[in-house]
């Protein structure tokens, strides 16, 4: 099965642990559904879908960027063979690109989610299962859930169960019972209140669910985990989950950058992979089986066909294709903003938030009011993930001389509450406070999955990478995500750190250290949670600043680790290599630790523990702490020191007059350091990425990072 007109292309497996076409190519649903859809563009190959939802007994609907909403049956569910009923698929609906997620059950039962938090019903009656004919039952658009806006995601679907998980990871079990639309008394159970079955699953970027209770975890580092919910009541005792509710890996490499969309039904998982050739289009669907799926616990892993099989093409997902917009990293009082969007809607609305922390914790404060844009779809044009998809702009405005610097969004609307961001960075037109804050966009860059390629897709020798710079970003969470985050989440965490200490600061970008006249002004400069990559030009201003006395604040982990260099006029950077191979700075005679006093080590990854006081220091004053004593056993990251952490000799030899006074307490943790420079200088380094987010959740860390501040102003 073939959704539209692209050409196959070869996708390389990921890996399981082993022991007739169809095509994509739009009818309304009932009366209330809305908006409509933008009047029909032409389809993008490269971003044809917002997402692929399982129907039960190889049924699957496709839901279009556009709103269009067609139905599929895989004939070939059970042994993967390449085999649909009615290949072209069953147009059967429109505008269902107002959902942020649609669910399903087994029944025709469709739950849309917007937003606003609500639950929206529709069920497809199926008349003829050979060509997907039937009708919209009475009730269809019915709200049967407003509250589900508290919680970060929401999975699931199978005989009306879903799964909340909220901002701390904690799992909460839901059941529709009612069948018909109705909302009433009875119609959910415990009157759809959520019911919490596990609890602080943060270190899980995802979960996605299969029938029979059983539930597929991403477990950070891209292992696929097996868990079944045997309960089913929404109790959490004992034997409520097999294996005492800890996962089984079943396999490895299904994490956001490698896998573009996946589901799951009746033991059979679907994929759609980042294709290995960049160049090419991200659109095939695998199948995979996992034996005694409901039993993994007792009978173990099996894959029938561990490097499974194609049975579709043109199954391009990109879940924002409804509503995304870009605009320029940084920008001064002004100077004018363009920012390009592209949507499905005949309008969108946009904002300007500054943030001084995350949005649900009161960090933001609207600075430039709602205004109304007419939309437009722009399709992808050729090469757009080595240099962008260079849409017109869209609306363009001057930063006003009054705006504060610091860390702002674009909030762009769609209607029921759906919303996307773009962040920015206003920097102001001279210093004005003593501390600087340089947020590591080119880090968040390299993990931005947008558009399927990205630093971490696959890893074949096939020479540099080259990363546009002018593309939305996938991975910009303002609001929290549900998992642990080191990307702007993780900064607005430091961010709130800073409001609640009252330490003023001027805000810039990794970027704007290629113009350094700045740098010199300040008394401190602060790098943000995951500063991992720097062009030669960053690295010697930093140098530069520290010769000459500057102080520089390292709040993070896995610093100055790799080497890259930016194309100001292409607006890309440049990763890698010649031949394909990570650029470390170390490799070429650089360590960080030469900079930083410490150097990234690898030894504990995604290990998190305390760290424990190693010798008496300035920076403890205040806190109590002495030689032995632990700080820093929890947080939004979990404990302070892990995640990827730095130490002394993670790059070999340390470098000469770096002090430690505390270290991580797992073997190879973060080692909290100093380092003495020219004429005053230093550098006090956390050494670990799970830092920040602790902060809020140990006075006496903060008040390590505040004795360092201080001192840092003097």
């Amino acid at each position: 099965m073939h959704l539209g007109d692209d050409e196959k292309g070869s996708v390389a497996r990921r890996t399981v642990l082993k022991g007739t076409a169809a095509a994509l190519a739009g009818v309304a649903l009932a009366a209330g559904q809305q908006p409509v859809a933008h009047a029909v563009a032409p389809d993008d190959p490269e971003q044809r879908l917002l997402q692929i939802v399982p129907g039960g007994n190889g049924i699957i609907y496709t839901l279009h960027a556009d709103g269009r909403i067609k139905w599929f049956k895989h004939l070939g569910r059970d042994n993967g063979t390449y085999d649909w009923a009615s290949g072209a698929g069953r147009e059967i609906g429109g505008g269902w690109q107002i959902h942020t997620n649609v669910l399903a059950d087994q029944s025709g039962q469709l739950f849309g989610l917007c937003g606003d938090g609500t639950m929206w019903w529709h069920k497809w009656v199926l008349t003829n299962p050979a060509n997907g004919e039937g009708y919209w039952a009475p009730g269809t658009n019915n709200i049967i859930h407003r509250g589900f806006g508290q919680y970060s995601y929401v999975f699931g679907g199978w005989d009306g169960v879903f799964y909340a998980v909220d901002a701390h990871g904690d799992m909460y079990w839901f059941r529709y019972v009612a069948g018909d639309g109705s909302s009433g008394p009875g119609a959910w159970e415990n009157n759809g209140a959520g019911q919490k079955i596990a609890s602080g699953k943060r270190d899980y970027d995802m979960f996605f669910a299969d029938q029979d209770g059983v539930i597929y975890g991403i477990r950070h580092g891209a292992v696929l985990q097996w868990f079944r919910y045997l309960a089913g009541d929404g109790s959490n005792g004992p034997r409520a989950w097999a294996n005492n509710g800890n996962g089984i890996t079943i396999g490895s490499g299904w994490d956001f950058g490698s896998c573009a969309e996946r589901f799951a039904e009746n033991g059979v998982i679907y994929a759609v992979w980042v294709n290995k050739d960049h160049r090419q289009t991200d659109h095939e669907l695998r199948w995979y089986r996992l034996a005694n799926h409901k039993a993994i616990d007792a009978a173990g892993v099996y894959w029938p066909n561990g490097s499974g099989a194609l049975v579709g093409t043109g199954f391009s997902v990109t879940r924002g294709a409804n509503l995304q917009g870009y605009a320029s990293w940084s920008v001064v009082p002004g100077q004018t903003l363009d920012v390009a969007v592209s949507t499905t809607f005949d309008q969108f609305t946009a904002s300007v938030l500054r943030l001084t922390g995350p949005l649900e914790q009161g960090g933001a404060t609207q600075v430039r009011a709602p205004q109304t844009y007419q939309g437009q779809r722009h399709l992808l044009r050729s090469g757009y993930r080595a240099t962008g998809p260079a849409w017109p702009v869209s609306f363009s405005f001057t930063v006003p001389d009054d705006w504060k610097s610091g860390f702002h969004v674009v909030k762009l609307e769609g209607p029921h509450g759906l919303r996307q961001y773009i962040p920015f960075v206003v920097k102001p037109r001279q210093p004005r406070e003593k501390v600087a804050l340089l947020l590591p966009y080119l880090t968040h860059n390299a993990y931005n999955h947008w558009g399927g390629h990205f630093q971490y897709s696959w890893e074949p020798d096939y020479g540099r990478r080259q990363i546009s710079t002018r593309r939305p970003f996938a991975n910009a969470y303002i609001e929290a995500p549900g998992f642990i985050d080191v990307r702007f989440y993780g900064d607005l965490l430091l961010m709130k750190w800073f409001a609640d200490n009252n330490v003023s600061y001027d805000c810039y970008q990794d970027l704007d250290l290629h113009d350094p006249s700045w740098l010199a002004q300040y008394k401190t400069l602060v790098l943000a949670t995951h500063p991992e990559y720097w062009t030669p030009q960053m690295r010697t201003a930093l140098e530069t600043y520290l010769a000459n006395g500057g102080r520089v604040i390292y709040t993070g982990g896995n610093g100055m680790y790799e080497r890259v260099e930016h194309d100001a006029a292409g607006g890309f950077v440049l990763h890698r290599h010649e031949r394909g191979h990570r650029w470390t700075w170390r490799e070429q005679g650089l360590p960080e630790s030469q900079v930083l006093g410490v150097a990234y080590d690898s030894h504990s990854y995604m290990e998190m523990y305390p760290y424990v006081v190693s010798a008496d220091h300035p920076f403890l004053e205040g806190t109590g702490l002495a030689v032995g004593d632990r700080f820093g056993e929890t947080g939004y990251n979990f404990a302070a020191s892990g995640w990827e952490v730095d130490t002394r000799a993670g790059a070999g030899p340390e470098a000469p007059g770096v002090v430690q006074f505390a270290h991580g307490e797992q073997a190879h943790g973060a080692e909290m350091c100093v380092l003495p420079k020219p004429n005053g200088g230093w550098v006090f380094s956390a050494s670990s990425l799970c830092f920040n987010g602790a902060l809020a959740h140990d006075p006496k860390m903060s008040r390590i990072l505040l004795n360092a501040m201080n001192a840092a102003q003097l």
